[in-house]
């Protein structure tokens, strides 16, 4: 897949904006969500700080001789000019991937996906994960799981759901993959943050 390459031109001189003769008010143009941003550093440097503050994804050309960017997240990266456009595309491409909605999947194989890694589930697993991530982020009632877990009907010993829910719960730790206990309610299918970020690799140039 690739994604069409745009650079920036250099900067322009400042040109007054027409007088607009209507009574609606100027909006600046937005970027569409999950589009990368290219930018020259340090040249425009007033522009990242804008997509930084609004979670734009943004790919830096650095000048030959300028310092090379401090990049603060996993949504930005820089390749020093005169750079290979093959090369600039290939970084513009890989912020586009980490800037897509990251919700874990399951597929028509019982193997959950989720954060570039994957596990394969038993068909019980499976079912009580389908409903999980139905709600993903809100809560699944008791009554709702155990509709699924037993369709027929029949009445399973009392902590029954807790035992498969308890299970299902280990297997999809390695995954970043958390269930929590909704007291009173049921439970809910969430992801849990980094434990460790300052070991996460910052993107970089060279």
């Amino acid at each position: 897949m690739t994604f069409p390459l745009t650079l920036p031109g250099p900067p322009r001189p400042h040109r007054p904006l027409p007088t607009r003769h209507h009574s609606s008010p100027a909006t600046a143009p937005r970027t569409p969500s999950g589009a990368v941003r290219i930018l020259r550093w340090p040249e425009q440097s007033h522009q990242l700080d804008q997509c930084r503050a609004q979670g734009v994804p943004r790919l830096l050309l650095v000048a030959p001789t300028a310092p090379p960017p401090h990049c603060v997240d996993q949504l930005e990266d820089w390749i020093r000019t005169p750079a290979d456009p093959q090369d600039v595309q290939a970084r513009q491409a890989a912020l586009q991937v980490r800037a897509a909605p990251r919700d874990p999947v399951l597929d028509h194989h019982g193997i959950l996906h989720f954060a570039e890694q994957s596990v394969p589930l038993g068909q019980g697993e499976a079912d009580l994960a389908r409903v999980l991530l139905a709600s993903y982020r809100g809560t699944a009632s008791r009554e709702e799981l155990t509709r699924v877990m037993w369709p027929e009907g029949e009445m399973p010993r009392r902590n029954a759901l807790d035992v498969r829910v308890l299970r299902l719960r280990r297997r999809l730790a390695p995954l970043g993959l958390v269930i929590k206990t909704v007291w009173g309610r049921g439970y809910m299918l969430d992801s849990q943050p980094d434990p460790q970020p300052a070991q996460r690799r910052v993107p970089g140039g060279e």
